[in-house]
């Protein structure tokens, strides 16, 4: 599933809730978790398809929006590309703030201060967004929007008790 490369067909991993367990500080869900057969539905050749499906534990009606091949493998190739781009954005910023923070300024100079404060939030913000965009980009696989179907045919915006994996 973290492959680089995407084929032409998609598995779409759902999740079905379980159970939901309060404890003091925390709640614990548990997941049956299910997919179709690797090799399976083909992607559509341009734009975004709907493709229904039925859920393996509840037997619920719902579908997902699949994106094409091209549009999948440039939002992976972007989220990826901008994840490591961060991340090497960190081999300037955090030897200039080790550099600036390690000087001594004269007193009442608050320009220092304000440099090493920015660049400190500079390369925090690099490392969380870095990685961020890196691992959903290297997890990309262009499936979205998961819906159920009622009995009229028509698709809900919420969906309860299911999540795509």
């Amino acid at each position: 599933m973290g492959q680089l490369s995407l084929d032409e067909s998609f598995v779409a991993v759902v999740g079905c809730r379980v159970s939901v367990e309060h404890n003091v500080g925390s709640t614990t869900v548990r997941w049956s978790i299910g997919s179709g057969a690797p090799g399976g539905p083909v992607r559509p050749k341009a734009g975004d398809e709907v493709v229904p499906f039925t859920c393996h534990r509840c037997r619920r009606t719902m579908s997902v929006t699949v994106e094409s091949l091209a549009k999948a493998r440039l939002k992976k190739w972007i989220y990826t590309g901008v994840g490591w781009l961060l991340l090497l954005s960190l081999l300037v910023t955090v030897p200039m703030l080790v550099h600036l923070g390690g000087q001594t300024h004269e007193e009442g100079d608050d320009s220092g201060a304000n440099l090493v404060g920015l660049l400190f939030v500079w390369s925090f913000v690099g490392f969380v967004l870095g990685l961020t965009f890196a691992m959903f980009g290297r997890g990309y696989q262009g499936v979205k929007k998961l819906r159920h179907i009622r009995s009229d045919g028509r698709r809900t915006v919420w969906v309860q008790g299911h999540r795509l994996f």
